[in-house]
């Protein structure tokens, strides 16, 4: 469980959480490899204040294709149950 309160930076919340999934992945797919790593590279700039209005679409297909390509289970869509 994770508690924070509205003073909470949610770019830096995701800053920490990348980090630690891209320090955990085995390495074996690109995607992962690569893209959790270009990922934190813009979560890093901008916390710095270099953010440019095309980092949000940038971030939102880097963590498509990783999820589509990945090879871990745990970063592909489960099947739904009704």
């Amino acid at each position: 469980m994770v508690v924070m309160d509205d003073s909470t930076c949610m770019v830096d919340v995701a800053r920490f959480f990348l980090h630690f999934t891209q320090n955990e992945s085995c390495g074996k797919c690109t995607f992962c490899r690569i893209g959790t790593k270009r990922m934190l590279e813009i979560l890093e700039r901008i916390c710095a204040g270099g953010g440019k209005p095309e980092d949000v679409n940038t971030l939102a297909e880097l963590g498509e294709q990783i999820r589509m390509s990945s090879l871990s289970g745990s970063a592909r869509p489960r099947p739904t149950r009704c």
